[in-house]
Formats: structure tokens, sequence, C-alpha cells
């Protein structure tokens, strides 16, 4: 019963070796990899191993090379677009967990109307419908 519960993206992981791989062609399969590791990251569940921690960071990198993230609340990340190209390999991804906390504590409108996204076009969408 469990595995009814998992979003669609965790049933496109397979594993190589001691490597995991997903491949799929979905913002939503995304977003919900990077929401997954940086609740972990952010409220884990038991204390975090250093193993557990850097799988976390690792996978909330890789999210972030290949799609452009957005802080959704205090805890949360949604991907809310795809990039031209992915970007380099990071190797400090505690960076991008402070970059997104920052983000997240700037006041949601600023945040909203600061960047060119998705998110803008949904703001201006709102006030054009009388909300």
């Amino acid at each position: 019963m469990a595995s009814e519960d998992l979003h669609p993206a965790w049933k496109k992981c397979h594993q190589r070796g001691r490597h995991f791989f997903v491949s799929t062609d979905s913002l939503e399969d995304i977003s919900e990899l990077a929401d997954f590791a940086r609740v972990e990251l952010e409220e884990p569940d038991a204390p975090l191993s250093k193993a557990r921690r850097a799988a976390c960071q690792a996978l909330l990198s890789r999210t972030h090379r290949y799609a452009v993230l957005e802080p959704l609340g205090d805890i949360h990340c949604i991907a809310v677009a795809w990039r031209e190209q992915p970007l380099r390999s990071m190797k400090y991804a505690s960076r991008l967990v402070k970059q997104l906390r920052d983000q997240s504590s700037v006041p949601l409108e600023a945040t909203l109307l600061g960047h060119g996204s998705r998110a803008m076009a949904l703001t201006a969408d709102r006030e054009g419908s009388g909300r």
C-alpha cells in the first residue's frame, strides 16, 4: 500500500551499480525530487547521517542543474522552468540550500515580482482577474 502513495517520479528511478538515475521530461518530477531533498535537509524526521545529508545535497544540486528552482515557503521548493543549458556541476551544494533559504526569507511579493518566472505570470493573472 505504501508504494501506491509514491509520486510517479520515484517509479522512474533505476540503479546502475551504486548510482541511481531518473529519466524524465516532466518539471513536476523534478519538483518532487528537489522538494524531497530540501525538506530532508531543512526538517529531517531523524538526525541525518553524513552520507544521507550528502545524498540529499547532491540530489538538490542535480535538480538545480537542469531546472530553475524557486522557494515555496520556508522549506519547500518548486521547479519553474527548464534551463536552456545545464549548469556546470556544483561542488558546494550547501550553498544552494543557503541560497534557497535566503530567497524564501524575502517577502513573497518581492520574490514573485523580482524574478522573470512563471510565478510573475501567475501574480499578474490574479491581479487581472480581480482577486
